[in-house]
């Protein structure tokens, strides 16, 4: 509670969003810092989810600005993004599948996986739009490779028709990628985006000689008990020694 002091027109103590101190007759007036620490559940689950649209966004806009037809003068680049892609957030978290919600799929990008290697974790993929481009017009194709946590490990603008993610994922401290892509075309002086694609979750199971039992896709989820690893036939059957695993 603050303590009001009427004759020297100041007080100490909270008030509000403020709080005053007394110092050498004179009293000092300070805003309470506003935290941005979710308080509860609810309000942790909109920080995660703006966390990985945020995220998307500020990896688009560094290659894709000029196609977005958006303004920064009053906020950052990846912020305008993410306030014009918001119908993404709806939910209760944040997917990459929500990007249909803002990008029209027309299913004519298509992205096709020529190399993905498990050993080293190398990978190749083509982005192919296969609808016809006008004489005159101007393309642009943005490509992505994206972790679960929408982290990207790659992304790409070409012009045209055709784009390629070649690389290595690297350190993997990850569950799984995504590729996705979508294209912005020029009509009238303005640019518009459509063709979202979106790949699968390629989960990454085996990283440093560790199997991750919770990236496989089980038909009855194994368990343990009493130290004894048990699963189902469904899922796995041991011949000449050798464990198989089926999906």
């Amino acid at each position: 509670m603050g303590k009001i002091n009427i004759l020297k027109a100041g007080y100490s103590g909270k008030t509000g969003q403020t709080y005053g101190v007394e110092k050498k007759d004179r009293f000092i007036v300070k805003a309470i810092p506003f935290s941005h620490t979710p308080h509860n559940d609810s309000q942790n689950k909109a920080k995660n989810k703006f966390i990985g649209l945020n995220r998307i966004a500020a990896a688009i806009v560094k290659k894709f600005w000029p196609y977005l037809e958006l303004s920064d003068k009053n906020m950052y680049r990846n912020n305008a993004l993410t306030k014009a892609w918001k119908v993404a957030l709806e939910g209760n978290e944040f997917l990459l599948e929500n990007l249909k919600r803002v990008i029209l799929d027309t299913g004519t990008l298509k992205i096709i996986e020529n190399n993905f290697s498990y050993e080293t974790f190398d990978y190749s993929y083509t982005i192919k739009d296969n609808e016809p481009l006008p004489e005159g017009h101007e393309q642009y194709i943005y490509a992505s490779v994206v972790t679960n946590n929408f982290v990207t490990k790659l992304d790409v603008s070409a012009k045209g028709q055709i784009a390629t993610l070649i690389s290595s994922l690297g350190v993997v401290n990850f569950a799984f990628i995504q590729v996705y892509a979508f294209k912005a075309r020029k009509y009238k002086d303005k640019w518009y985006l459509s063709g979202l694609s979106i790949t699968e979750k390629k989960y990454l199971i085996v990283v440093d000689g560790i199997f991750y039992m919770s990236r496989w896709q089980w038909n009855v989820k194994p368990f343990i008990k009493d130290g004894i690893l048990y699963m189902s036939s469904q899922d796995a059957t041991i011949k000449n020694a050798v464990w198989h695993l089926y999906k």
